[in-house]
């Protein structure tokens, strides 16, 4: 299989490069990763100006930077590699991608750019505490990804968070995306000709979730696992206006 893989951590990450020196034992593995961490810019593109490609040496795998978004990484990849790509991958990321953080991670939309391209992708996350960590969660991915690969698609992405082994994996949970906010706040620097440095942080807030979601479901220590497509539309509110306008005909 050929596998493109992608992250928003920067290809430096020790979650890629593990997985990929890993996959690359039986498949034909090229990652194509961002220079630096893009954690946070969800679906953006870079338009109109030029990104810049570096050969990567001394990676378990063919690595480039690219000095782009991890969206940019896979539309980039889909041109630089001529051979078919079979499945993207897009990860491991160092935290897992639930709740809201699904809307601003890279990570998930990197995946999803794939399913545009109609091609099946996986973004792959978890909670690793240190490096070691990530020797476990790969284990269980790689235990897991001939049925990963069976739920793939052509017309979606999934996103499947794993804990670490000290929590562990009861086994996995098909659910929707939860709520999961955090405490928003900026820390206010020094000034210079830019203006004055304002650096947000935060923390997750405790909510209720649904037992349905990933919130939950990975709170209990399951592997979860999610459907993700890039169309936005509420359904619901849209089957709910159309009703309305056909009344006030």
């Amino acid at each position: 299989m050929r596998i493109l893989m992608v992250n928003d951590d920067g290809y430096a990450s020790y979650g890629i490069k593990r997985l990929a020196e890993r996959l690359s034992a039986e498949h034909e593995v090229t990652v194509i990763a961002p220079a630096k961490c893009n954690s946070g810019m969800a679906h953006a593109m870079t338009f109109g100006k030029p990104i810049f490609l570096k050969k990567i040496e001394k990676y378990p795998t063919e690595c480039y930077s690219l000095s782009g978004t991890p969206a940019d990484c896979v539309k980039f990849g889909m041109e630089f590699i001529k051979e078919k790509i079979d499945l993207v991958i897009s990860g491991i990321n160092t935290e897992p991608n639930i709740g809201t953080t699904v809307v601003y991670s890279g990570t998930a939309a990197a995946a999803m750019e794939a399913s545009l391209y109609k091609v099946k992708a996986i973004a792959v996350s978890a909670n690793p505490e240190k490096e070691s960590d990530y020797e476990g969660i790969i284990d269980f991915f790689l235990a897991n990804f001939d049925y990963y690969i069976s739920l793939c698609s052509e017309n979606y992405a999934i996103n499947i968070n794993i804990n670490n082994h000290k929590i562990g994996n009861k086994g996995h949970k098909f659910v929707s995306i939860g709520k999961r906010p955090f405490t928003d706040i900026y820390l206010v620097g020094e000034s210079n000709e830019q203006g004055i440095s304002h650096t947000l942080v935060g923390d997750p807030i405790e909510v209720e979730n649904s037992v349905d979601s990933d919130v939950y479901a990975y709170s209990e220590g399951y592997a979860t696992i999610t459907p993700l497509t890039s169309d936005h539309t509420d359904y619901n509110v849209l089957k709910a206006w159309k009703a309305e306008a056909e009344k006030s005909k």
